[in-house]
């Protein structure tokens, strides 16, 4: 939707990133958020500056396809909100040191998506991390299964799960079985929030 002015658009995700942030995003159920989707639209700060180039369907819309799209991405430091978010994800290399150890760290230009993945390393060896959900599992070992193949990095699975969310030990026991049977290293941790303090939001 290119007829929003860049300035605009920014203000608008950093907005509903300040809020998202407040309203703890991650744990609200899907009617609770087409609820907040629908507060949004009459926000003078959000709705009222998109609908003087969209329709309100249309605002709905890109509400849901282009920031809460990117929210977990931008939260992980990852594309081009990441300086948007006032609730901010571990970063892969911190993610890196909670499953290995404070020896690793992230091999600087290597992130790529879809899943999320980087090189990380410990000064003698790299790994491919690939990191997301318990929901993107599949994708995560589809991903393993392949860069077992098209790479010369051993590949580390990890499934993040949001601080307040928990597995229980039995689906932490089949992931890491699941793994073993495609020949894939599966570790699981927890991802814990942190406050960012912006020049305009609440600290």
């Amino acid at each position: 939707m290119s007829e929003l002015p860049d300035n605009l658009r920014r203000q608008v995700v950093a907005e509903v990133y300040r809020q998202a942030g407040e309203l703890d995003w991650d744990g609200l159920t899907d009617r609770q958020r087409s609820t907040h989707y629908d507060q949004w639209l009459d926000d003078p700060g959000i709705g009222q500056q998109l609908t003087r180039f969209l329709t309100r369907e249309r605002a709905r819309v890109w509400l849901k396809d282009v920031p809460m799209k990117e929210y977990a991405r931008a939260r992980s430091g990852i594309g081009v909100y990441a300086d948007l978010v006032t609730m901010r994800l571990p970063s892969p290399g911190q993610i890196a040191q909670q499953v290995l150890g404070s020896g690793w760290s992230m091999v600087i230009g290597s992130i790529q998506e879809k899943p999320n993945r980087c090189l990380i390393t410990d000064g003698r060896e790299q790994r491919l991390m690939m990191w997301g959900p318990p929901k993107t599992l599949r994708d995560l070992v589809w991903a393993g299964i392949n860069a077992l193949i098209d790479t010369p990095h051993q590949p580390l699975l990890v499934v993040a799960t949001p601080q307040g969310q928990r597995l229980d030990e039995g689906e932490k026991r089949r992931h890491i079985r699941l793994g073993q049977v495609a020949g894939l290293d599966v570790r699981h941790t927890v991802l814990r929030m942190t406050h960012i303090s912006r020049p305009n939001s609440p600290a």
